[in-house]
């Protein structure tokens, strides 16, 4: 009697399930972070994607850095915008509220959807989404994160490191830099069911693997079991 081959086909069923589970896994991994890119509060990515630019391809009528368009959507002509402006008292300057979703009571300090420790609001003005910074970028290079500086004063040059908002003696810069939490390069955007399909791919080849060991179990059973032709068991001669 030989032993079949089924065991070994339902091990190996169940290693290119899983593979295929893992690689769907991260492949919507990589995927969905982008969608979010467009959308938002009336169209407000498109619009922040027009204004987040270099200071020099702003149009800018009195040179402060805030952008014409933005500074009419703020208070109604191209100059009458200081920075300091915050109609809904949220800590975030209304121009840099308008540059991130498009009205100026439209973004949230603590919204944070891929639980990074970064605004969702900061993130999209970096990068264009709400999951997509690695809280490293940094376009003038001085050490301050672009998104920090965002959050700080309103644009990804502005910050000296020497602002200090609620007087503590720890710069602003460094208590956000704080509260960022790094996530893996893999799961690019920290999202925890991803570790559960993971696990549930490492469940169903342990159960996979047990099963084929338990048949190939019986099956050595079954062929020890049965007699063999001329032996005493058999009554042959």
């Amino acid at each position: 009697m030989s032993i079949r081959p089924s065991g070994v086909l339902l091990r190996t069923r169940f290693l290119v399930a899983c593979v295929v589970l893992a690689l769907c896994s991260f492949l919507a991994l990589t995927v969905s972070p982008a969608a979010s890119a467009d959308t938002g509060v009336g169209g407000s990515v498109a619009f922040s994607r027009v204004l987040v630019t270099a200071a020099g391809d702003l149009v800018d009528a009195d040179g402060d850095r805030i952008g014409d368009d933005v500074e009419i959507a703020v208070c109604g002509t191209k100059t009458c915008a200081t920075g300091l402006e915050d109609r809904d008292g949220d800590g975030i300057p209304d121009w840099t509220e308008v540059l991130s979703c498009g009205d100026r009571t439209c973004a949230s300090p603590t919204k944070d959807r891929d639980g990074d420790g970064i605004p969702d609001f900061a993130e999209r003005l970096v990068c264009g989404s709400d999951t997509c910074s690695n809280s490293t970028e940094d376009a003038d290079g001085d050490g301050i994160g672009d998104w920090v500086e965002f959050v700080i004063c309103g644009d990804r040059t502005c910050a000296t490191g020497a602002e200090d908002y609620d007087g503590d003696g720890v710069s602003d810069a460094a208590q956000l830099a704080a509260c960022v939490k790094r996530v893996d390069s893999l799961a690019l955007t920290g999202q925890p069911w991803f570790w559960g399909l993971m696990l549930a791919a490492v469940a169903a080849m342990g159960a996979g693997g047990f099963l084929w060991w338990r048949r190939v179990r019986v099956a050595a059973r079954e062929v020890e079991a049965v007699p063999v032709a001329g032996s005493s068991l058999s009554g042959g001669e």
